[in-house]
C-alpha cells in the first residue's frame, strides 16, 4: 500500500468521524429539546387525567396470511 493511499484513508476516516460526531451532537440537542417540552408539558399538567392504554395481547393477532388459492 503506498502513502498516498494510507493518507487518503486517514482523511477519509477523519471525515467520517467528524461527520459521525455532528450527527451525534444534532441527534442529542433533538432529543434534549423533546425531553425539555414533554418536561414543560407535565410541569403545566398537560399529561394528568390521561386515559390508560391496555396493551394487546400478542396472541389475539391472527398472523395466518392467507394468498389466493390455485
Amino acid at each position: 500500500m503506498g502513502k498516498a493511499t494510507k493518507e487518503h484513508r486517514k482523511k477519509v476516516q477523519a471525515r467520517n468521524n467528524k461527520i459521525k460526531q455532528q450527527k451525534d451532537k444534532t441527534q442529542k440537542m433533538q432529543r434534549d429539546f423533546i425531553m425539555n417540552l414533554i418536561k414543560q408539558e407535565q410541569e403545566k399538567g398537560m399529561f394528568e387525567n390521561m386515559p390508560t392504554i391496555n396493551p394487546v395481547d400478542g396472541s389475539q393477532i391472527n398472523t395466518i396470511i392467507e394468498g389466493p388459492s390455485i
